[in-house]
């Protein structure tokens, strides 16, 4: 049932989710700080393809993509933590925030060229009955503006700010230290992104209605088989 597939998913990308923070988070030099990015990354490649608009498989594509997608946020998730690290005082006051736009932004460029052959050639879209009207590079868009919004501006949320607090809870009844307190760290990371992921994608519509005014001019004007206008 479609219900079950998507807990499945959600279930398999929070695991796998978890493994990548518990790498990252390990992490002491910059090899390993790379190779667990491209790990995250690579990940979220895979969750961002097979979560796009369209049926076929574009192998030529998909190398380009992933080439693109790894190399630019992998990037700048690396050139975040080095810039938090080395510096000035104001950067550090910012606490979180640095960390966070650098996850939206590693995360939106995966995104991004992830789905770039959708914006380049167009998504199937149709009309209130299921008919097929053509493709259009408008709707592809909007339906990555709003991935980007859902999966990269508002689920990072949780994961970003719940693990510190619940750490700092539960440092104050038992001093974790060491692969303990990774581990846990990694447990409240996980946890958040499996209870963050279905909110966050809740926030859109899996079908959108979008108006034909924002779309090309070939779709304004068209009339459903009873005759009326199509206005989205």
């Amino acid at each position: 049932a479609p219900t079950a597939w998507i807990a499945l998913h959600g279930m398999v990308f929070a695991a796998s989710a978890a493994v990548a923070a518990f790498g990252m988070l390990l992490a002491k030099t910059p090899v390993q700080n790379v190779f667990w990015q491209w790990v995250n990354q690579s990940l979220n490649v895979m969750c961002n393809y097979v979560n796009r608009s369209g049926a076929s498989v574009e192998w030529s594509q998909v190398g380009q993509a992933y080439a693109l997608a790894v190399g630019v946020s992998c990037g700048i998730a690396v050139g975040a933590r080095k810039l938090v690290e080395a510096g000035p005082p104001a950067v550090k006051r910012l606490g979180i925030a640095v960390p966070y736009a650098a996850v939206v932004l590693a995360g939106g460029a995966n995104v991004a060229f992830t789905r770039l052959p959708e914006m380049q050639d167009g998504v199937p879209i149709a009309d209130a009955d299921g008919n097929v009207l053509g493709v259009s590079k408008a709707a592809a868009v909007t339906s990555v503006t709003k991935t980007v919004l859902s999966r990269n501006v508002c689920l990072p949320i949780a994961p970003m700010l719940l693990p510190p607090l619940a750490m700092a809870a539960v440092r104050s009844v038992f001093p974790l230290t060491g692969v303990a307190a990774v581990a846990a760290e990694t447990a409240f990371v996980g946890a958040s992104i499996f209870g963050a992921l279905p909110l966050a994608i809740a926030i859109f519509p899996q079908e959108i209605a979008i108006p034909t005014s924002a779309l090309e001019p070939e779709f304004q004007g068209l009339r459903a088989k009873n005759g009326s206008l199509i206005t989205q």
